[in-house]
């Protein structure tokens, strides 16, 4: 199984979100700064609630309380 780094997971889910978008409308094709916004939004949140804390409990929280 490949491995990929944070920075290669977020530009990975980047990728599949502007997959999907393109292929949601049926219109002429909608410039950049259409679907740019919702997807920088979605990854900065899940950055912050998804990413933050996950790296808090990995590099901090399970060590601190390994011997309880």
């Amino acid at each position: 199984m490949l491995k990929l780094t944070s920075p290669l997971r977020s530009l990975a889910l980047v990728a599949v979100l502007m997959v999907v978008a393109s292929g949601c409308d049926k219109d002429a094709a909608q410039p950049w700064h259409y679907w740019l916004a919702p997807v920088m939004v979605l990854s900065a949140l899940g950055l912050v609630f998804i990413g933050m804390p996950l790296g808090y409990y990995l590099k901090v929280w399970r060590l601190k309380h390994r011997g309880r």
